[in-house]
């Protein structure tokens, strides 16, 4: 019997692996789960502000209506028509980058569309 696709990881969005026994994972690796352990402890003495919201589990019926796709782009409208949306995922790519995960090679697209964006911007004359 094949088991229901887990949630993706919190921090990056990945799928966590899981052989079917024992408690299924929040956290696609070590890294994420340690990295999550630091924000919360980071949060707890005032560095910085984490919020951990629980994952709801989708029902089958909406999973298999819509695609990831359609969900993916929705999405995307969704942000792209909110200024401060926009503002908070390059604030998330800023970070994302500080902490070194965009070297990994499968974010090589995402690092090339930042500098094609990078290129337009300064094209444009709309950096500061």
């Amino acid at each position: 019997m094949d088991q229901p696709p887990l949630p993706p990881c919190p921090r990056c969005g990945q799928p966590p692996s899981w052989a079917g026994v024992g408690r299924k994972p929040l956290w696609c690796s070590q890294r994420c789960r340690r990295a999550a352990y630091e924000e919360r402890r980071a949060a707890a003495s005032g560095a910085i502000v984490v919020r951990l919201v629980e994952r709801p589990e989708k029902p089958a019926a909406a999973t298999k209506s819509v695609s990831d796709g359609e969900v993916l782009a929705d999405a995307v409208k969704r942000v792209l028509g909110s200024p401060r949306a926009c503002r908070e995922v390059v604030q998330g790519l800023r970070a994302f980058a500080q902490s070194g995960a965009l070297q990994s090679g499968r974010h090589q697209g995402t690092r090339k569309a930042l500098g094609e964006l990078v290129w337009d911007l300064d094209r444009l004359r709309l950096l500061d």
